[in-house]
């Protein structure tokens, strides 16, 4: 398979279509205004860095 240069902005709103759905199928809501504490953003880091 050929290789593809994907914009950032696109995998976020990629990212963020698919917790929403997840969001649903567990009857659960996810606000948006919800911001992520810095833990969890250094958490999301460290596993986005070993996937690479």
């Amino acid at each position: 398979m050929e290789r593809r240069v994907v914009d950032k902005n696109a995998v976020k709103r990629s990212a963020e279509r698919s917790t929403r759905a997840s969001a649903k199928l567990e009857g659960r809501v996810v606000p948006k205004e919800f911001v992520r504490s810095a833990k969890v953003e250094q958490f999301v880091a460290a596993r986005t860095r070993r996937a690479s």
